[in-house]
């Protein structure tokens, strides 16, 4: 839930409550847990439209504008719900193709995972080990395994999650810069 910040949520909710929509105060609050998450982000990204400001300002906007934004947005919640939810069946047709292919055929994502999991072990800890007791191991470039990495995380878990990933190195960076 990337959009979705304590004073995000807070303030959304907060209007919510004040404005009697029930199914975008849930929503936020996260009572749909953690799959909720992308439903909502849609909730806040509908909310900021309505607004006319991007999400991070919606904590700062005008009690009755953001009111208004919440109840316009409970209003197209059947729909964002529904959307949500073919997502979900989606999700879940995709698992059960998998399960039904055997293991044979999707033997490829296990091995590209546990080939992933044992290199990147490999160059964080093991080789540095040997390296303190003088045994030198050439490392696979950081790049190459980098882009690996994130072709197989966008071939496997979807573009969404590599977006996602980029979105939280920028604003990690963003807030490390802002530190200093």
């Amino acid at each position: 839930m990337s959009l979705i910040g304590g004073a995000i949520a807070s303030a959304i909710a907060g209007a919510a409550a004040k404005v009697g929509a029930k199914m975008v105060g849930k929503v936020v609050s996260g009572v749909l847990g953690e799959r909720g998450g992308q439903l909502a982000e849609a909730v806040v990204t509908s909310v900021a439209e309505k607004l006319g400001v991007e999400p991070e300002a919606i904590p700062d906007a005008a009690e009755k504008d953001l009111g208004t934004a919440v109840w316009k947005t409970e209003a197209e919640m059947p729909e964002m719900i529904a959307l949500w939810s073919k997502g979900l069946d989606g999700q879940f047709a995709l698992l059960e193709a998998e399960t039904k292919e055997g293991l044979l055929q999707s033997a490829w994502r296990w091995g590209w995972m546990y080939l992933l999991a044992l290199i990147w072990s490999c160059y964080l800890l093991v080789f540095p080990v040997l390296a303190v007791f003088g045994v030198h191991v050439e490392r696979v470039d950081l790049a190459v395994l980098l882009t690996l990495t994130t072709w197989f995380i966008s071939l496997y878990m979807g573009g969404h999650t590599v977006k996602a990933l980029g979105e939280s190195a920028i604003n990690a960076v963003k807030t490390w810069k802002d530190g200093k």
